[in-house]
């Protein structure tokens, strides 16, 4: 993210938080300050490391000159140029916060409180609301979205590491209040049982750690340690070869007794009816007493229903119980 924009008025201290997701996982909170004279921008995301998951934490603090560039350059940062908005048509010089690189920051088209254009040659879309501050940010498979002044919202790395708190002893999970998930999406292909399962066989042997890593944030990784979004987006991708149209399910897995965190599997139609749930990363049978669906969306989308019930999630919205 990055911006232009005047100078914050003397003794201001404006702020924002938006939640950062990636095909429609949340993986960091993001939280941009304007003071007179400076900008910070601070990142709070998920971060890998030997298949454990913790957080990590970069902060870049730049000096401005009172219109709003880095000072001593001609270049503005990137999130402040979208942020105090909507940026006008035409282009700037912008500056990445954390990688530091600079080029065209181009809005090409506007239309009512939306604006899009490109970034360093990347297409992107913003929304903002009333008073111009900026309420969404989609940019490639990334979106930001803004959290309310003053909300409560628990950090992705959070989510991750210590899981939602399940109620209840035994029964199958659920949701309090209720979320329904469709059973398919529009364009699955019927398939039958044996093949998929073949195929989820094939794709759990492709990686030799099941711990997340690299692969779980780009496309390929076979031969690498990877997380459950990895195993579920190679299964998606390999039945695509084969001419089969299968959905991802995003929800929450329960092992042992412990909380529920957030985990990856897929769901095929079957081409004797019904569908069948198949989980890649571990091969172990999907139970309504082990897995909770979240969300059912398209492997090739931008999972934007996924990433709204993960924010509400992290809002403290709903409950996680057993229903005997």
């Amino acid at each position: 993210m990055s911006g232009g924009g005047s100078a914050a008025p003397q003794g201001t201290d404006d702020s924002a938080r938006y939640l950062f997701s990636w095909r429609g996982v949340p993986v960091g909170l993001v939280t941009l300050r304007r003071t007179e004279g400076r900008f910070t921008y601070t990142s709070l995301h998920l971060h890998t490391r030997d298949g454990q998951v913790g957080a990590l934490t970069r902060e870049v603090k730049l000096a401005l000159d009172a219109q709003g560039r880095v000072e001593g350059s001609q270049s503005v940062p990137q999130a402040l140029w979208l942020w105090r908005g909507p940026p006008p048509t035409g282009c700037v010089t912008g500056r990445e916060e954390l990688t530091g690189r600079e080029g065209a920051h181009c809005v090409t088209a506007a239309h009512g409180s939306e604006v899009e254009g490109t970034m360093l040659g990347a297409p992107f879309r913003a929304r903002y609301d009333a008073s111009g501050r900026l309420e969404v940010l989609e940019l490639g498979d990334s979106r930001f979205t803004v959290a309310a002044p003053g909300e409560r919202l628990r950090a992705p790395p959070e989510l991750f590491a210590d899981g939602v708190p399940v109620e209840g002893e035994q029964g199958a999970l659920s949701f309090e209040p209720p979320w329904p998930v469709p059973e398919r999406l529009p364009g699955m292909t019927p398939w039958e049982a044996a093949s998929a399962r073949a195929l989820a066989k094939r794709v759990h042997a492709a990686f030799p750690e099941k711990g997340p890593g690299a692969a779980d944030w780009r496309a390929g990784g076979e031969g690498e340690a990877g997380g459950c979004l990895a195993h579920a987006l190679r299964f998606a991708a390999e039945a695509a070869k084969l001419g089969q149209r299968v959905a991802m399910v995003h929800g929450l897995l329960v092992v042992d007794g412990g909380p529920a965190r957030p985990h990856a599997w897929v769901r095929v139609a079957l081409a004797s009816g019904g569908v069948l749930e198949l989980d890649p990363t571990s091969l172990d049978p999907v139970r309504p007493d082990t897995h909770l669906p979240l969300a059912l969306v398209d492997p090739k989308g931008s999972s934007l229903e996924a990433g709204e019930r993960w924010l509400e999630l992290l809002r403290g919205t709903h409950r996680i119980v057993r229903r005997p």
